[in-house]
């Protein structure tokens, strides 16, 4: 059956249904397994098998949440299974005598469940004499563009049966690059403009297609090396941006963010392209018309981004230790003054900075408390902060400082060549709903000082832009601390 499990990776042969059966079947009891062990040592909480099986990651919110680790460690274990079933259904196609290109369908969610359904129904196909006398030709066409004879040896082949001449490699790499572009691109356009979505298929199925398009057209009239392939997987990918930065679908900053995600799966794409291209899973046949339907399948896919209804709401908690009195550190988180220490790099691209802080009391009230409005001000634009919990601290308790957040600035400055672009995640992408500051007594008269964000993400995988969501909002907080403990610290060496 299978000498070891290399073999699930492999993209040459084919598989039958009973291996398709017991290996995906096998594989898929192993990972909920493995998933559930981990939930419940992480969490406390068994994953129940329908929570496994939902493709949007809403019903693992509750451990993910939970245990952010178990987050990335979750899509690190996920991605082998993602090319094992791409790989083993692309040949399970191939064995029916269908286009292994159908492999490519697991990549679309809710689709890819009825997909292994249809692939254990065919039989085994036999080739045709036909096919198989052009599956012959095919391999010594492949023999003979590998084979660089000297000047003193004869060829051993006839040289009428290639077809590539020498010079082709740069046409081959030019039409998949445009390929690969094109998909990427016209993908985005639809999910942006149209669907007004930042989903999971444009972050990740895509990719995936885009790198296979560009890797068959790359290797359609002859094997080339591996390292040319990822070069021009590459390129592909830095002209896909180039556009999108272009007509304004996505700035800079989130490009260079998406790109360490988009990068190997678009590889891996590639890979899986080539192989189709080279490895014969179907013999005699020209495979373009499985490419092109690929193409198509994620315009539709694009149509079930919509069911993707659930928000997880996130929470980032930094804190710091001031040598001053609760209510001096009251005082200042309240309302502080303009920060103007050097802020970090990365706000310097662009990330929306803090920068001072007031606070008005509510409409027909001189007082301040529950119902006043704070207003933190940021490079982009202030965030309206109405009070909902007004605690200050006292001797014998801890203040608590808790507000709604009903207005936001964007979250950053996207930088586009042509100006007046504005990509559309800025608007909902990332959404702030509420704050807090806890000041806690500590022995020796110095305090601590926690603050709180609770945010959502509007872009998906969520878990992945979350891993860079969370570093970014705690720099904040840290900025936004540490002068409201410079602030405090000066005020009680004063008195």
């Amino acid at each position: 059956m299978w000498k070891s499990p290399r073999d699930w990776f492999r993209l040459s042969g084919t598989v039958s249904r009973k291996d398709y059966a017991i290996v995906g079947f096998s594989l898929a009891f192993f990972k909920y397994a493995c998933e559930s062990v981990a939930a419940f040592s992480m969490t406390g909480r068994w994953m129940r098998p329908w929570e496994a099986v939902n493709p949007w990651l809403d019903s693992r919110a509750p451990f993910l949440n939970d245990a952010p680790t178990l987050a990335v460690l979750w899509l690190l274990f996920t991605l082998p299974f993602v090319a094992i079933s791409v790989s083993m259904s692309a040949r399970r196609a191939a064995d029916a005598g269908w286009s292994p290109w159908l492999g490519l369908v697991m990549l679309i969610p809710i689709v890819n469940l009825f997909a292994i359904a249809v692939l254990l129904l065919p039989p085994h196909r036999e080739p045709t004499s036909d096919e198989q006398r052009a599956e012959e030709e095919r391999q010594i066409r492949l023999l003979q563009q590998a084979y660089q004879p000297s000047e003193m040896e004869e060829p051993e082949f006839d040289n009428t049966l290639v077809d590539d001449p020498e010079g082709d490699t740069l046409t081959a790499f030019f039409a998949a690059v445009g390929v690969g572009c094109a998909t990427q691109v016209v993908v985005g356009m639809i999910s942006v403009w149209v669907l007004n979505e930042y989903g999971f298929l444009l972050f990740f199925s895509a990719p995936v297609v885009a790198g296979a398009t560009s890797g068959f057209s790359f290797n359609a009239t002859r094997k080339r090396t591996l390292g040319k392939l990822f070069g021009t997987i590459l390129v592909m990918n830095f002209a896909s941006y180039a556009v999108m930065l272009c007509v304004g679908l996505d700035g800079a900053i989130c490009l260079a963010m998406a790109f360490p995600l988009l990068l190997p799966l678009s590889l891996f794409g590639g890979v899986v392209g080539g192989a189709i291209a080279t490895a014969g899973l179907r013999p005699g046949r020209n495979e373009r018309m499985g490419m092109y339907s690929s193409m198509l399948l994620l315009p539709l896919g694009l149509l079930l981004e919509p069911l993707d209804h659930s928000t997880q709401v996130y929470a980032v908690r930094t804190s710091v230790v001031i040598n001053a009195s609760p209510e001096d550190v009251w005082e200042t988180v309240i309302a502080f003054p303009e920060i103007r220490s050097e802020p970090a790099w990365f706000f310097k691209l662009g990330i929306a900075a803090p920068i001072r802080a007031s606070i008005v009391p509510a409409d027909g009230d001189d007082s301040l408390g529950v119902g006043a409005c704070r207003y933190c001000e940021f490079t982009t634009g202030p965030f309206v902060e109405p009070i909902t919990t007004w605690q200050p601290p006292t001797a014998s308790k801890d203040g608590l400082l808790a507000f709604d957040v009903v207005e936001q600035p964007l979250p950053m400055q996207e930088w586009t060549p042509i100006s007046g672009l504005h990509p559309p995640h800025l608007d909902d992408g990332f959404v702030s709903h509420r704050g807090q500051f806890e000041i806690v007594h500590l022995p020796g008269g110095s305090t601590q000082l926690v603050g709180t964000t609770w945010y959502s993400i509007d872009v998906r995988p969520r878990q992945y832009w979350k891993c860079w969501a969370d570093p970014v909002i705690g720099a904040i907080h840290l900025r936004v601390l540490e002068h409201i403990r410079d602030v405090a610290e000066s005020v009680h060496e004063e008195e």
